[in-house]
């Protein structure tokens, strides 16, 4: 009995001992502190919408449209489009693909050949699509891409497919559209502007791809003049929209270090275009502040990130690798706040939410926090299977939309502060 005792005691001591250890208690997550809350989301209306991103890396967010209507797509080709405002389904639609086609067998001429081809593709049943960039938007179709590198178009009143166009590799991130043209930023480092009606190409433009990048892309932006695009290569390029031709390059963030992991400095994020100022963001290096017509640099700061961030009310809103969010001016780049009470618990970007900054860390907890200073305001856990495609704001509505596809609008309310006793 006393052996026994004597060999639970050395188990305890020995957990006690790897619990204290410092390089794990270093990478803990930081324990979430009380607070009192200011404020309030309420939910409005939930809805499941199908495949979600079905626990692949596919950047899926919501669009919204003038109409008011929002549109989702699943990892699966599952799209949907709902009354922003009630949840309401207007119309739903599941795109199939058939794997492989009668071109695989155009080499074949033997009568053997074209037959066991014929029986092989009567007998094969349409799949869906692998969907891994969206949504895009205009007031005609909504546009998303697939893994297999093909950009889809479907009509935003129906859902009917009206056309698909396969280019040079994966889409990893949301196109960019407008009423005459769509903007498509590809993982081998291609951009291309489509023809929105038909998806013909106008113009490609190419850039060198790292030999080592994180996973995703950076979304384009689209001016009147202007595709702003941020790359893996650390630099972000304004293309002119007539002709693809570089209007200016910039470089946010320059390779540094002995190794390939090292040397990552991808930009991931969406730029933002704010003001006459464009904002971007890279991992392991620098975020910056560039003039729109000519990409002269206003400020820099030391930053790094793979998330998208947010600028409002003269502030740029960054959540950092470590989990760090910063407010930095918008004007000056000096840091005005930094909130490090969520360090290492893998936020995503920031949103922009009335007075509030709203990020989701990987435990699923949302959080508020004042724009003027960083404190927390509220915090509370969604239902939802995960949350790795960024939070969208419209109408005085947060939108989230989990990795299981459920897609969830909050209503921001004001909580009057306790009375004291």
């Amino acid at each position: 009995m006393l052996k026994r005792l004597l060999l639970v005691l050395a188990v305890v001591a020995l957990g006690a001992c790897s619990s204290n250890d410092p390089k794990k208690l270093a990478m803990k997550p930081a324990d979430l502190v009380k607070f009192e809350a200011t404020a309030k989301l309420k939910k409005q209306w939930s809805r499941d919408t199908g495949s979600g991103t079905d626990k692949r890396y596919s950047r899926l967010v919501p669009a919204l449209d003038r109409n008011n209507k929002i549109y989702t797509v699943g990892v699966k080709g599952d799209v949907e489009a709902l009354d922003a405002q009630t949840g309401k389904r207007l119309w739903q639609t599941s795109l199939k693909t058939q794997q492989g086609s009668e071109d695989a067998f155009v080499d074949q001429q033997s009568w053997v050949a074209k037959l066991f081809s014929s029986l092989l593709f009567w007998q094969e049943k349409p799949q869906p699509l692998q969907i891994a960039g969206g949504i895009a938007v205009n007031n005609e179709a909504v546009f998303f891409g697939g893994f297999d590198g093909y950009v889809y178009a479907v009509d935003s009143e129906n859902g009917e497919l009206l056309w698909q166009v396969a280019l040079s590799s994966e889409v990893a991130a949301a196109p960019a559209a407008n009423s005459e043209v769509v903007a498509v930023n590809t993982i081998d480092g291609r951009v291309y502007l489509l023809d929105a009606k038909t998806g013909e190409q106008r113009w490609r433009y190419d850039q060198t791809v790292p030999i080592l990048t994180l996973r995703g892309t950076s979304a384009p932006v689209l001016t009147p003049t202007q595709v702003i695009v941020g790359f893996d290569s650390g630099q972000i390029v304004s293309l002119a929209t007539s002709d693809g031709s570089t209007q200016w390059e910039v470089r946010v963030s320059r390779p540094q270090g002995r190794t390939e992991l090292e040397r990552i400095v991808d930009i991931d994020g969406t730029p933002v275009v704010n003001s006459g100022y464009v904002y971007a963001a890279s991992y392991q290096g620098n975020i910056v502040a560039l003039s729109r017509a000519a990409g002269r640099s206003l400020w820099q700061q030391e930053a790094s990130t793979a998330h998208n961030i947010a600028v409002a009310d003269g502030k740029v809103f960054v959540s950092t690798e470590d989990s760090k969010v910063i407010a930095f001016n918008s004007i000056t780049g000096e840091p005005e706040w930094e909130n490090f009470q969520l360090k290492r618990r893998d936020i995503g970007g920031p949103q922009e939410i009335g007075d509030y900054i709203a990020v989701i860390d990987k435990k699923g907890y949302l959080h508020l926090m004042n724009k003027s200073d960083g404190a927390f305001a509220y915090r509370f856990k969604p239902k939802g299977d995960d949350f790795r495609s960024p939070m969208l704001y419209a109408n005085e509505m947060l939108y989230t939309f989990a990795d299981n596809g459920r897609l969830t609008a909050y209503a921001l309310k004001e909580r009057a502060p306790k009375k004291a006793n």
